[in-house]
């Protein structure tokens, strides 16, 4: 995995704010990594380019590289060669891959991509109904002659695999509210429509299943030993 977050970090929080300021002049068509149909257009942002890191080393996934003028993403969807991965975003199998995600972050700035490296705050973006979807991070980043920038982390799961975004964009008192809506925007790609997954039903509570009526058991037949017959 070493390489992987090596060029996760690279790819998104070593972009100059010239880069993420610009969007690419050519986006590309539409594509699909393990089930998932990548959206040309989301939020605003445009798909431009993909990166197969399946092909040299299984269990690093692929990754899509997004961007608005003022604004980078990059999306990376992966599975580790876990054979399963809860659908809970707040699981603790998600959630600890949320900690090392973030962790990895602090790493751009030992490696000289960054002169400084903080962590604002955590938070998660829910759902219309309530439901936890994404566990987020909010970091200051500063570069040596360059104007400070916010990144974004989020990471979640779907349909067994996790699906890590990064958002870099120039400092801004807005940044984070215009990330959550920018978040929010991927809950219809993921959860609704053509990438829908069914979700498991809920449990019936311990009340409910009382409630239901109890099929009786026949009563027990009594044996009866015939009249001239030895019966043990």
């Amino acid at each position: 995995m070493g390489s992987f977050r090596t060029a996760v970090v690279a790819l998104v929080f070593g972009a100059t704010a010239a880069a993420a300021a610009s969007t690419a002049a050519h986006a590309i068509a539409s594509v699909t990594v393990f089930g998932l149909k990548a959206p040309e257009d989301v939020g605003g942002f445009k798909l431009n380019d993909s990166t197969n890191f399946e092909r040299s080393k299984p269990g690093d996934g692929y990754g899509l590289d997004y961007s608005q003028p003022g604004w980078k993403l990059d999306v990376f969807v992966y599975d580790l060669k876990r054979s399963a991965i809860p659908a809970d975003p707040k699981s603790a199998i998600v959630r600890a891959e949320f900690e090392r995600s973030r962790e990895d972050v602090f790493l751009a700035q030992p490696r000289g991509l960054y002169a400084q490296v903080y962590l604002r705050r955590n938070f998660t973006i829910d759902d219309p109904e309530k439901r936890t979807r994404f566990q987020c991070a909010a970091f200051h980043l500063t570069r040596d002659g360059a104007k400070p920038q916010d990144g974004f982390l989020c990471v979640t799961s779907w349909n067994n695999k996790f699906i890590r975004f990064r958002m870099t964009t120039l400092s801004d008192k807005d940044a984070e509210g215009t990330a959550r809506r920018y978040m929010a925007a991927w809950i219809p790609v993921l959860w609704s429509g053509a990438n829908a997954r069914a979700e498991k039903p809920e449990a019936k509570p311990a009340a409910a299943r009382a409630a239901q009526p109890q099929r009786r058991r026949p009563p027990a037949r009594r044996f009866v030993c015939p009249e001239n017959y030895i019966c043990r």
